[in-house]
């Protein structure tokens, strides 16, 4: 036999040098794969008492990972008879395994990682941890609200047949309207609605041949001859039960563009009086009959209802390039059959050479952002819409750009705070069909401490102006500025606070007024005011909790601008000559 060669001899010697550490490094990886279904298996289960160790980061230079001790234990029990690198290595101290999961009450597994028992004894409340699990399951009471519920409001829709009603009616429109009837309800279950055959149908709107006796056939044809048509249910009442049938009052808004050049917004208000028959068994409401009116002395006049609004506005026209058309709240004469109740209690009586407009405002849906704000007249705070009352932004350029609707006026409110220093400023919005005819409404998001932040300018911002009525001179309060007094920057606003309220029914008398709501000609107004309506006149004031009479100041010259889903975006002011007097002082009156 010929003897093996030197190269077969080192590659045998070789073999068998370098099996020991082959074995150590597959036991390692067999060890490291258990100590991971370790892990795994008491994450599963969540035995804390069956979890693998954890170590230390102070630690962690001695003993690295429990695969790696595990390694070296392996080692130790495989090559007894390796040489003097074994018996090194048993004289280390190793981590002791089974002892680890043993808990004595102290030396609990895994204190060590997170502070120690000592640093745990010393955080741990069990008086703490046992209301911190009592309050997981319980709700604040301070949790605050980010949307309106409509048809969950008690004073739109007081019994449960009229939420039923208006509901399902909302989410009938939407779908013919938008093609959506998810926005239009807050709830899953809303019933199906529907038209009975032999429907009866008296209306002041006029019918196609196509659409037969169909208002929702009617209001489908009519989308292909308006710019746009938006239709908002505000509220709903049952009036008479008799059976299955009810007799439901509904309250709507009806805002349409009209197809001409300049786009004239028209707003059209009234009530439909339905009787609908109950299917409760497949939550069904069927239509049987409705009659229509509008607001106003004529309930049937369509013609005199629209021919006021159609004609292009000469402040619209004048800022054509700004925003488009504005819906304005309708003003109407007098109250829709009420004149015989008006003059039995001497209310709602003009004078012959009274300078006042009387207006009778029938029911919105409006916003109403307040604040309280002790700067006073000088602050200037009422002028323009808090940043607390918006809910949205609107892209008005670029490719993206989103559609709007303005509306007009912006109404602001000023009366004294008692609990407070200070006044409490408050604004109404009407809110357009558009935007109202969503089930649920976005709330603003509000963070009093960034609002503060905002609504008031470092110390050093030299453009903190102060304007007033009728001065040619602009104060500036800056340090920068010797020889000029410096005054110090206005107290940030307190009790911040938005909501969304179907206003009722009012009876209003106005002066017209050219300047803003904080002028100090405006108290000489209101004196003016209250002297020919209530004193001349006889008619009678409405009052406020504390018995004085409730003014108003409605800016004609302001656009408060909605879009459909995220309602109020952006507010646009209008420069209007003081020739014009565009806005308006007015107070209240028991209608």
């Amino acid at each position: 036999m010929a003897e093996p060669s030197i190269s077969m001899l080192v590659a045998i010697l070789s073999l068998v040098l370098l099996s020991p550490q082959c074995f150590a490094f597959h036991t390692a990886a067999t060890s490291r794969t258990a100590a991971s279904a370790a892990v795994a298996a008491a994450e599963r289960h969540g035995d804390r008492s069956s979890s693998p160790c954890r170590v230390s980061p102070s630690t962690a230079s001695t003993r690295a990972s429990c695969g790696l001790l595990q390694m070296s234990s392996n080692d130790n029990d495989e090559d007894d008879n390796a040489g003097p690198s074994s018996s090194s290595s048993s004289n280390v101290k190793l981590f002791e395994l089974d002892d680890a999961f043993e808990d004595d009450g102290e030396n609990v597994v895994g204190t060590k990682f997170f502070g120690g028992s000592t640093v745990k004894d010393e955080l741990y409340v069990p008086e703490e941890e046992e209301r911190a699990l009592e309050l997981q399951n319980v709700k604040s009471e301070q949790e605050v609200e980010i949307e309106y519920k409509r048809f969950e409001d008690g004073n739109a829709f007081g019994d449960e047949m009229g939420k039923r009603v208006g509901e399902a009616l909302q989410a009938a429109i939407n779908q013919i309207l938008y093609n959506d009837s998810s926005s239009s309800s807050s709830s899953s279950d809303v019933a199906s609605w529907k038209e009975d055959p032999s429907l009866q149908w008296e209306t002041p709107f006029s019918k196609s041949q196509n659409a037969g006796n169909s208002p929702l056939m009617e209001l489908s044809a009519s989308k292909s001859f308006y710019n746009k048509l938006d239709v908002a249910i505000l509220s709903a009442h049952t009036i008479k039960s008799e059976g299955n049938i009810k007799a439901v009052e509904v309250r709507w808004d009806i805002g349409v563009v009209w197809p001409n050049p300049w786009e004239s917004r028209a707003l059209l208000t009234g009530t439909s009086t339905l009787a609908v028959r109950d299917d409760a068994e497949s939550n069904c409401l069927v239509l049987m009959k409705q009659n229509d009116k509008l607001d106003g002395s004529n309930p049937k006049d369509i013609v005199g209802a629209l021919s006021s609004q159609l004609l292009p506005r000469f402040w619209d026209v004048y800022h054509i390039g700004m925003s488009p058309s504005t819906e304005l709240d309708p003003r109407l004469g007098t109250p829709p059959s009420s004149s015989q109740s008006l003059s039995k209690n001497s209310q709602g009586k003009k004078g012959l050479f009274s300078s006042y407009k009387l207006s009778y405002l029938p029911p919105r849906l409006v916003t109403e952002p307040s604040l309280v704000d002790t700067n006073g007249r000088e602050g200037r705070t009422a002028q323009a819409l808090p940043n607390h009352g918006f809910t949205t932004a609107i892209k008005t350029m670029g490719p993206n750009k989103e559609a709007f609707s303005p509306v007009s006026p912006i109404e602001i409110s000023i009366s004294k705070v008692e609990e407070h220093e200070g006044s409490l400023v408050k604004w109404s919005v009407p809110v357009p069909p558009e935007f109202a005819s969503n089930g649920i409404l976005p709330l603003p998001l509000m963070d009093e401490d960034e609002s503060e932040d905002e609504d008031s300018p470092d110390e050093g911002d030299s453009s903190a102006i102060v304007r007033k009525k009728g001065e040619t001179r602009t104060e500036f309060s800056s340090p920068y500025t010797p020889g000029r007094t410096t005054k110090p920057p206005p107290s940030p606003p307190q009790s911040l606070s938005s909501s969304y309220a179907l206003r009722p029914s009012r009876l209003v008398a106005t002066l017209p007024y050219a300047g803003s709501p904080q002028d100090e000609e405006v108290t000489e107004l209101r004196r003016k005011l209250y002297q020919e309506v209530v004193e001349r006149d006889g008619n009678v004031p409405k009052l406020d909790s504390r018995g004085r009479p409730m003014f108003f100041f409605w800016m004609n010259d302001a656009k408060a601008c909605f879009t459909r889903k995220g309602g109020l975006g952006m507010a646009v002011y209008e420069w209007r000559g003081d020739w014009s007097k565009s806005n308006e002082v007015g107070i209240e009156l028991e209608c």
